[in-house]
Formats: structure tokens, sequence, C-alpha cells
């Protein structure tokens, strides 16, 4: 299906699209994690110029040249790297790295339609999307907190299900548990969002969402609007043991009408001719 989508790219999308480095001296090419999947995407803005289908907002714009540096470094060091001489070889030339790294990002912030929604706007829909934290926040104490709780629930859920008669405890027991498996599920994502919390620069981006989305439906032009992005706590799926955790981005859609995942995800939305992604490396999140 083409023609009809509009993509939202989410900082750490063209962040990670920006990162890759052949390190001569190491034999190696050092990259950021999410770097194939990102660049991928960025292929098809490359690929189809005309459509205009990945849009930037003002807050992605500043916030991924503010995070870049950091986000370099991570990749060539990651947490507890005991090579010393990649360390040595990142500090030797850590500001050629920044700066091949910017000159990326550059590139391919122009496959991006830069847009500027009216700030008034935006304001306004950024109390909306308050109101839908505030909502998530409340959701995770009074349901998904603690192991006692997610039991709790597991238990209310398991009650609802007739079972018969000549059940034994085991098989009682399964329901319980099988509930029990998808509460935890279900907390997976929420519990990263209520740790990001407060998520400022997220609810920002997501209320430019909206206000470009409005825009467009304010002069006749219907879209699919899509964010893509690679942070489970928010904007992405959280994928576990085979399993998707995605309440945050499901209140996203049900309020919004915006859907939320992955770039290999959005990406074989728009090009259905892929094979769907398997998503088995996401989980290591």
């Amino acid at each position: 299906m083409r023609g009809n989508q509009k993509i939202i790219i989410d900082t750490n999308v063209i962040v990670a699209a920006s990162i890759i480095e052949n390190v001569k001296e190491l034999g190696i090419e050092v990259s950021h994690r999410f770097y194939g999947q990102s660049r991928q995407l960025f292929s098809i803005f490359i690929k189809r110029p005309e459509e205009k289908i990945g849009i930037c907002t003002p807050t992605v714009r500043s916030e991924a040249f503010k995070v870049l540096s950091r986000a370099v470094k991570d990749s060539f060091i990651p947490p507890n790297l005991e090579d010393i001489k990649r360390k040595e070889i990142f500090y030797n030339d850590a500001v050629a790295l920044v700066n091949t790294a910017e000159h990326r990002m550059r590139y391919l912030f122009g496959f991006l339609l830069h847009k500027t929604p009216n700030p008034n706007l935006v304001n306004k829909n950024h109390k909306l999307v308050k109101d839908m934290s505030f909502y998530l926040k409340d959701l995770w104490h009074t349901k998904y907190r603690g192991r006692e709780r997610r039991i709790s629930e597991s238990q209310k859920r398991s009650k609802n299900i007739k079972t018969e008669l000549y059940w034994v405890k085991e098989q009682k027991n399964e329901v319980f548990y099988a509930h029990n498996s998808q509460i935890n599920i279900e907390a997976r994502q929420l519990g990263k969002f209520v740790r990001k919390w407060p998520n400022k620069n997220d609810e920002r981006i997501l209320a430019e969402t909206i206000t470009v989305k409005n825009d467009y439906e304010r002069i006749d032009e219907k879209y699919e609007f899509y964010i893509a992005s690679c942070d489970t706590g928010f904007f992405s799926p959280a994928f576990f043991q085979n399993t998707v955790s995605n309440l945050v981005t499901t209140e996203i859609k049900e309020r919004f009408e915006i859907i939320c995942n992955v770039p290999k995800v959005i990406q074989w939305i728009i090009d259905p001719s892929i094979s769907y992604p398997d998503n088995s490396d996401e989980e290591k999140k």
C-alpha cells in the first residue's frame, strides 16, 4: 500500500542510523545496536523521495544532535567493555567519529519532511498526552506494580473462567498461571514507561505528531500515521520470550489513532513485499 502513510521518526532511530564506523586498527565494524533496522527504514525514504513518507518534528531535530555524541561513545565503548585498545582508539579519534556521525545524520535529515506545527496547538495536544500519561501511571500503581498486585489481578481473571467440576487442582492452577503470565507480559512495557517518568521529550514528540496529523486532516488529506522508535518505554512494544507487551502503544493507538512500533515492523507495513521481521533480538533491550 503506497502513498497514504506518514512516519514520524523518533530521535533514537535517526541517531542509530547515523552511527557506523570501520575501525581499521581493530579490523571490525562498530555500529549502533539498532543501526541495521533504522538504516533500512531510511532506505525506503531514499528510494521513494517523491512520496515524502518520513517526517521529523522540532523536538526530534533539536534532541538528535544533543544526544549524538553520547550515543557514539556508548556504541563504541559499550558497558563493561574491557578492550583497552578500543577505548584508546575512541578517545584519540572521538571528535572525528562524532563529526562523521553528525555528517551522516544531516544527510539522513535531508530525506525527511521537516514539519513545524503551531506551538499553541502542540501545547493543547500536550495536555491530552499528559492525561494519557497520568492514566497509565495510575494503571501501573493500582493494577500492576509489585508481584502481589499482579498475582491479585491474575486471581481475578482466573475466577472468571468457568472450569469443569471434575477439574483437579493442577488444572485449575494452570488457568491461574496462564493469566499470571499474561499479566506479567502486560506489565513489561508499562513498567518501562513508569521507570522513565516523566517522559517529557517523548510526550512532546507525541503532541507534535498529533498536531501534524490534525493539520493534514484539516486540509482533507487522510494518512495513516506511524511513529518508528526503538524506545520500549514509550513508542515501541516490548518483545519478550516470543510475546509482545504493548499496553502503552495500544493506548496511544486508541486515543490518537497513531501506530507505534520498531523500525523494521514499520518498514514491513509500508513495504509488505519483504518478510515479516524476526523480533527475537528485541528481547535483549
